[in-house]
């Protein structure tokens, strides 16, 4: 998985919005016929191909004039923003200047093209043309491309490829059979030879290690699916939980080598003695396994699109808190959406109580894990895809597994409630026998757990 930083740029009115929308064969961006255009603001889109992930970036329109929903001084200083951040966490492969059909190149078509450059401060991004309306043409567009050329020249308009295309539906008038997918396809033809390449094609797939958690039932074998794009865990709605118990899956997508642990984690909001030391030892199996593959990238949190209950705020707790002490990124994946007319409105709803239950996040997916309804289902493929490509720069947090293991297993007694453990030898041979552990360091994490009031007794003595 290669993910591509594709803006959209160019004078208001031409489009913009429109190409995204064909791009998708979806309505993910808000459209205008209004000459003051609909864009009065940067807004991102994830778009999945060929197991690649282009991340489409609409700009709000220059040479709106005073009247305008954005001054053009305001939407280059946004445009040059959003340069500036791009090129902070990785690049931008690709520019896509829109503009409409026209005889003449006119000098305010030079302008905005010059207002553009100039907001990009002489980036080395391939720049190419997307000149919408190609319905009014009265040639072919090879023609009037090459019969343009000297205008284009003489005003500077340099372009590195060019599309022309229609936005309209095949029943529109004049009635065309095929000419949205033939202008879709023209537009992926274009960005897909013209964006810069991430990575060299001799390079090695980056190993990407996350922990996805969350309580039965909300989806996250769909949400595995959803990466892997094809199916590689099994769902079934009825799956009986087993605290911390996880699955290790693995696979490659595109540039990326994934390894995710589909960890259970918490189902009440405080487990009893017994099962508390059944999620020792599984936690145990997890840690080890994180440990053995060099660390961990990302936290993937699953959550129902319902309210927060204690449940939720435990298990971010226990994994976010106590398991990686705050230091690996977490993102969140909201399930469930699939009755939601646009999945991304219960995050705009929402995200306030989120913030006001202390659950943060660098990032979010709202997705539904139902392959039969299509069009949401690619849009939540392209939304998990660009929450892991958006997280996928942060290194790995390595801890040792001893230090690890005693906090883990110190910090889980807060969720307990009742019961007791084995005592003495009989908790030493259960942790020996059951959880795998060499006698002295059963030893030491019986004392742990017997005695937790000694935070700071050396039981793990990193020297020994």
């Amino acid at each position: 998985m290669v993910a591509y930083n594709i803006v959209f740029a160019g004078e208001t009115g031409v489009g913009k919005s429109s190409l995204i929308n064909l791009l998708f064969d979806l309505e993910v961006s808000p459209t205008s016929n209004d000459i003051l255009g609909v864009t009065d603001e940067r807004k991102r889109f994830i778009a999945v191909q060929d197991g690649d992930v282009y991340r489409l970036w609409d700009t709000p329109g220059l040479n709106e004039g005073t009247h305008g929903n954005v001054l053009t001084r305001q939407a280059m200083k946004e445009l040059e923003s959003l340069f500036k951040e791009l090129e902070a966490v990785g690049d931008v492969h690709l520019l896509v200047f829109c503009f409409r059909f026209t005889k003449y190149f006119t000098t305010g078509l030079q302008r905005v093209f010059e207002s553009v450059m100039a907001s990009i401060h002489g980036s080395q991004v391939p720049i190419v043309a997307a000149v919408t309306h190609a319905d009014e043409m009265r040639q072919t567009p090879e023609n009037w491309w090459n019969l343009t050329e000297s205008q284009r020249q003489q005003k500077e308009l340099i372009f590195a490829d060019y599309a022309c295309v229609s936005t309209l539906e095949d029943e529109d008038y004049p009635p065309t059979p095929g000419r949205r997918e033939k202008a879709k396809h023209d537009m992926w033809r274009l960005i897909k030879s013209r964006a810069k390449p991430l990575l060299p094609d001799n390079s090695l797939p980056k190993e990407v290690n996350v922990i996805l958690f969350g309580q039965t039932g909300v989806g996250k074998s769909s949400v595995v699916n959803l990466i892997a794009g094809r199916p590689v865990a099994e769902v079934s709605p009825d799956a009986e939980g087993c605290t911390m118990s996880s699955t290790e899956y693995r696979f490659v997508v595109g540039a990326h080598d994934f390894r995710i642990w589909d960890t259970v984690g918490l189902e009440e909001p405080a487990v009893g003695m017994n099962t508390y030391f059944g999620a020792i030892l599984k936690a145990l199996q997890l840690i080890r396994g994180v440990a053995a593959a060099g660390g961990i990238n990302l936290l993937l949190f699953c959550m129902p699109g319902r309210r927060v209950t204690k449940t939720v705020q435990s298990n971010y707790r226990l994994f976010y808190e106590m398991l990686c002490e705050s230091k690996v990124p977490i993102g969140l994946v909201i399930t469930n959406l699939e009755r939601e007319r646009d999945m991304e409105d219960w995050w705009m709803r929402n995200k306030k109580a989120l913030h006001d239950h202390g659950i943060k996040s660098v990032g979010h997916a709202c997705v539904t894990g139902l392959p039969y309804l299509p069009e949401k289902y690619a849009l939540s493929r392209a939304a998990i895809y660009g929450l892991l490509t958006d997280c996928d720069r942060f290194g790995k947090y390595i801890m040792p597994p001893e230090i690890w293991f005693k906090r883990v297993a110190r910090n889980m007694k807060s969720l307990v409630t009742g019961g007791s453990l084995p005592k003495g030898e009989k908790l030493t041979q259960a942790l020996s026998m059951r959880g795998g552990l060499k006698e002295d360091d059963a030893r030491r994490l019986r004392k742990c757990l017997e005695e937790p009031e000694h935070e700071d007794a050396n039981m793990y003595d990193e020297t020994a």
